[in-house]
């Protein structure tokens, strides 16, 4: 038995049309899909030409004329309508994660605006190295002014010590240097995020060995009128970076 006409229609162009016009008008979907729904249309339409077909053979049995294409337009119409409501249901989808990626940039623009337009603050850069952790450590830190200047570098040998131990030190000598310099406001930046999450209480600190580091820094911070504390990547602490490891090199 031969295929239906319309539905060897639907199969022909879901096999080898490109389909350029549908894809431009539903965006988000590719060539595949598009080619699966109308293939799914052309199976509804072959599933009502069998049951036309029965109904057909039924009605003539019984003396009555059934016009066979009605069944055939409606599974058509069936079909449209189910492929246009999966398109607007994925339509409505695709807008609502529109609107979602549109509110975080708007969101994320915002924070960069204020954080564009909060006045520059001395700047306090810490870090700390160990040489195989643990190792040779060392620990530095350089203040520079809202104009971009350094004002101050430190960085003190440590001995065998860990990272962790060598990144609080740091923190802690930076602390001081700013205290004694008078410095009432202070932006702080590391490139360790145990240490940053740890003092913003993220973190526990678990480590028996840091308890006593974390809560002299805690002790130094609430000495400032006004602080903040931030993770920054490694290679904008270059300056902190090569005084912890010039105080491993020199025994400072």
């Amino acid at each position: 038995m031969a295929k239906p006409v319309l539905a060897e229609l639907l199969r022909f162009i879901a096999a080898n049309e490109d389909l350029p016009r549908s894809l431009a008008r539903y965006k988000g979907y590719d060539r595949d899909v598009l080619g699966k729904l109308i293939n799914a249309a052309a199976d509804r339409i072959e599933q009502a030409e069998e049951a036309a077909a029965g109904a057909t053979a039924a009605a003539v049995k019984g003396g009555l004329k059934v016009r066979k294409v009605t069944e055939v337009e409606r599974a058509a119409r069936e079909s449209a309508e189910e492929l246009d409501a999966a398109m607007n249901e994925s339509k409505v989808v695709r807008d609502r994660k529109k609107k979602e990626r549109a509110e975080v940039a708007a969101a994320e623009r915002e924070a960069e605006r204020a954080v564009e337009a909060r006045p520059v603050r001395t700047r306090l850069f810490t870090d700390g190295a160990a040489r195989g952790n643990p190792g040779p450590a060392g620990a530095g830190a350089v203040i520079i002014s809202p104009e971009g200047h350094v004002v101050a570098k430190v960085g003190k040998y440590l001995g065998e010590t860990t990272n962790n131990v060598a990144e609080y030190t740091g923190l802690i000598l930076g602390l001081k240097r700013a205290k004694a310099m008078g410095l009432r406001e202070l932006d702080v930046l590391a490139d360790s995020e145990l240490l940053v999450k740890q003092l913003s209480g993220e973190y526990q600190v678990k480590a028996d060995h840091l308890r006593p580091l974390h809560d002299e820094a805690q002790a130094l911070i609430k000495g400032f009128d006004e602080i903040e504390i931030r993770h920054i990547p490694r290679e904008e602490n270059t300056a902190a970076d090569e005084m912890s490891n010039r105080a491993i090199d020199l025994r400072l």
